[in-house]
């Protein structure tokens, strides 16, 4: 079997697993990165609204000044999630333009591999007013305790002709503070690092990010984000 008929079979299976997603009653991430392992609430459902300052997805800017809300339900090895951010100040404040967002639909698996946690998860992106086509996602994860990888084994970017991608995730936690290395191949070719910090106060979720992308990073904020140096400051809160 050639190369081209392995990536349409696996394009066949993953699309098909997408619309067994999008059928399920309760879906939707919020954030727009992988989900943890050690995602478990007390409740089965969990609501989440906040604002950040900037909204960066994998090292690639989206928009300034974003609200977003996202809901998610866990259940044994089942974690799905739902989510909307407003993409409206694209221009990093020089521009509204009404429609522009975000949504997000993420479902997991999660199990224990040779007593590791791990998951396997499907996700599908969408953007609103035609500002960036459609993305699908099949991924894996594991937890080692002192480190996590999370890795895009095979993404779809909804072009014509569409465009293949793959992404690798390492994360460190150091008590309050995370650090993460992230790289893209496919249709995008770069790396970029952040180190965040997040605590809790009367049940407000505070959080900061401070991150770095190289020369080939997307983005469209004014300055292209083009091997830029960024800062977020983020404030949620869950029920």
């Amino acid at each position: 079997m050639s190369v081209s008929m392995n990536t349409n079979f696996f394009k066949y299976i993953f699309l098909s697993l997408i619309i067994m997603l999008t059928n399920v009653s309760v879906a939707y991430s919020g954030e727009p990165v992988l989900s943890k392992t050690e995602k478990v609430e007390s409740s089965p459902i969990t609501i989440n609204v906040g604002y950040v300052s900037e909204y960066w997805i994998r090292g690639s800017f989206q928009a300034a000044s974003v609200s977003h809300a996202s809901i998610a339900y866990a259940s044994g090895p089942i974690y799905l999630s739902a989510g909307y951010a407003d993409l409206r100040d694209r221009k990093g404040g020089a521009t509204y333009n009404e429609g522009e967002a975000f949504v997000s639909l993420y479902g997991s698996y999660n199990f224990k591999l040779m007593s590791v946690p791990t998951y396997v998860g499907l996700a599908a992106y969408r953007y609103t007013d035609g500002i960036d086509q459609h993305y699908n996602e099949i991924s894996v994860g594991a937890d080692f305790d002192i480190f996590s990888v999370d890795a895009v084994i095979l993404g779809d970017y909804d072009t014509s002709p569409s465009s293949d991608y793959w992404h690798f995730q390492f994360s460190v936690p150091l008590g309050p503070i995370n650090y993460t290395y992230g790289t893209y191949s496919g249709a995008w070719q770069y790396v970029f690092q952040e180190i965040s910090y997040g605590t809790t106060i009367n049940e407000i979720n505070l959080g900061v990010n401070l991150g770095r992308n190289n020369d080939n990073a997307m983005g469209a904020s004014a300055n292209s984000n083009q091997g830029t140096t960024y800062g977020t400051f983020s404030i949620g809160y869950s029920f």
